[in-house]
């Protein structure tokens, strides 16, 4: 781009995604299959495989050695973070709370809940003996950056005796099979939502279908309809919608019960610490996501004659791109945008 920018009279401007994760990983935490979902749960089974991953062959080979390695937050630009020292404290700790490269640790964890290499051809078996193979189910079309990130995953998690491969998946008839509990991750995604925990809060704690939670998601999306109290005969996944009430001592429970505190706490700093408390569940039982590298730049290219476009310097957070919630560059004020000689432009 900046070879052809003397050619097509443009600049590179470079503004901050304010992405939380880069391109994600996470399993389905109601995945229909029993032993694999009782693994899927246990925290460091999660925590194995985030330790496996090599967090800096991503950030070198698909990133350009942009941004920063983290373990995955929403959008490291969220005001819940930016607020006074013990906020941006929270941040680092979530950020970096499975990040490290340990192949080591990741296989120690492994041993401590029986998934060993019982048959000794090198790759482990769950605790019941059967094959573990994980399987990453993506939308057919997905993006090299992505695919490219799974490789990588792929590569290290064979390092540490766990076989995982990419099922692709026809992109109209993803969500339809998430919500089932019938695919077992997903991986062509990001976090990026701010600038809120609490604007946009269905990657913090589980509300809908669409993430790491689906059947309690929808679970939660029915509570006061009545719907929860019928088909409780079915099984969850043949429910309609399929939908399964969350065990009352674990961290889904407990995410909303403090979210639902939330709605109801005038005290804006009183709901910031909820917000910190529910990031606290996600570092003792999590991760539920797994990130790569946030904060990556993300590439403007500018008409050198248009004027008044802002450079990462003049924003007072570098940028905020990726967040769906923060439309960019309309809050940009491009209205103040001109053009130097508006005539060579009519």
């Amino acid at each position: 781009m900046r070879d052809a920018s003397s050619k097509a009279n443009t600049d590179v401007v470079l503004w901050d995604s304010g992405s939380g994760t880069g391109s994600i990983f996470f399993f389905n935490y109601d995945f229909v299959e029993d032993d694999m979902r009782e693994l899927i749960r246990n925290p460091k089974f999660r925590q194995a495989i985030s330790l496996a991953f090599n967090r800096d062959a991503v950030q070198k080979g698909v990133y350009f050695n942009t941004g920063e390695k983290t373990t995955g937050t929403l959008s490291p630009k969220a005001m819940e973070y930016l607020i006074n020292d013990e906020g941006k404290k929270v941040y680092a700790d979530w950020r970096d709370s499975y990040v490290d490269h340990d192949p080591e640790r990741a296989k120690k964890l492994l041993d401590e809940i029986g998934v060993k290499d019982k048959d000794g051809d090198g790759m482990r078996e769950m605790p019941n003996g059967k094959k573990l193979h994980i399987r990453i189910d993506i939308p057919a079309d997905a993006s090299q950056e992505h695919k490219s990130k799974d490789e990588q995953l792929r590569s290290d998690l064979a390092k540490v005796g766990v076989k995982l491969f990419s099922n692709p998946i026809p992109p109209q008839a993803f969500d339809d099979r998430w919500k089932t509990g019938t695919l077992m991750a997903h991986s062509n995604w990001e976090v990026g939502d701010g600038p809120n925990h609490l604007v946009y809060p269905q990657w913090l704690v589980p509300l809908e279908y669409t993430r790491w939670a689906p059947l309690e998601g929808q679970w939660y999306q029915q509570l006061g309809t009545g719907t929860n109290e019928t088909q409780t005969n079915l099984d969850p996944w043949k429910r309609n919608p399929p939908r399964m009430e969350p065990d009352k001592n674990g961290p889904i429970q407990k995410l909303w019960d403090i979210y639902n505190q939330t709605k109801v706490e005038p005290d804006e700093m009183k709901r910031v610490q909820m917000v910190w408390d529910m990031i606290k569940i996600h570092i003792s039982d999590g991760p539920f996501f797994m990130g790569s590298v946030a904060n990556y730049p993300q590439v403007m290219i500018v008409k050198k004659d248009l004027r008044n476009v802002p450079t990462r310097d003049n924003l007072q957070l570098g940028g905020m791109v990726n967040p769906w919630i923060h439309p960019t560059p309309a809050v940009y004020d491009p209205e103040t945008y001109f053009w130097e000689k508006p005539e060579d432009h009519t």
